[in-house]
């Protein structure tokens, strides 16, 4: 659930005139639909509420450590290696 209305990566006042214009009327993210419920309601307006000055970006996407890229890195290295030498005992036979 977001309520960042309009989608530029941060919940503030711009978001509620979005909340202000679609209660009532709308249904949609765009038009201060938080909860994804169908309406624009009181709710949204709490959700909005709640979420004052954060950032939508950082709750919305989740970016890997520095380290568990490596690790992935490492294991797909040992799998390719893995496969390597099995092609090629196989081959040798």
């Amino acid at each position: 659930m977001t309520a960042d209305f309009n989608e530029d990566g941060v919940v503030d006042a711009a978001d509620l005139a979005v909340w202000e214009s679609g209660f009532g009327t709308g249904t949609t993210l765009a038009e201060g639909d938080a909860d994804a419920d169908g309406d624009v309601d009181g709710q949204d307006f709490l959700l909005w509420q709640s979420n004052l000055g954060t950032s939508a970006i950082s709750a919305a996407t989740a970016v890997p450590e520095p380290a568990g890229c490596a690790l992935v890195m490492i294991a797909l290295a040992v799998g390719a290696g893995m496969r390597r030498s099995r092609l090629v005992a196989a081959t040798s036979h």
